[in-house]
């Protein structure tokens, strides 16, 4: 006797690591959450910062899709590096690195606000 039926049919992600490839460390984290209604659920997605256990991780945002939420934590990642080859550049300590250091939404919305900045008007 065989059933049509698996239940991996049923299974349903709702947490991604994300990483730069297969053997890049992890930069951010997202989580499927469901909210109201089981059968009209309204769906949303947490992105947060990578860490081992989730108190030193910082949240990015909430998001609508999944798409968006990797590409606030996405955002994240290149802002940090930037954020951090900067004040490196200028020969800031860690200390005052860490001192100075803006929230990951903070970070995300300035990054953003940059490239809407930087990027060519068209007529």
């Amino acid at each position: 006797m065989s059933a049509s039926w698996h239940p991996v049919a049923n299974a349903q992600p709702s947490e991604w690591l994300l990483r730069q490839g297969s053997l890049g460390a992890p930069y951010g984290v997202i989580r499927r959450f469901a909210f109201g209604d089981p059968n009209r659920p309204d769906v949303w997605f947490r992105a947060v910062t990578w860490a081992p256990t989730s108190e030193g991780r910082e949240l990015i945002g909430w998001c609508r899709t999944l798409e968006a939420a990797a590409a606030a934590a996405w955002d994240h990642r290149c802002a940090a590096e930037s954020w951090r080859h900067h004040l490196a550049a200028r020969r800031t300590d860690a200390a005052t690195m860490a001192a100075q250091r803006p929230s990951a939404a903070e970070m995300v919305r300035f990054y953003r606000a940059a490239l809407r900045r930087d990027a060519p008007v068209s007529v």
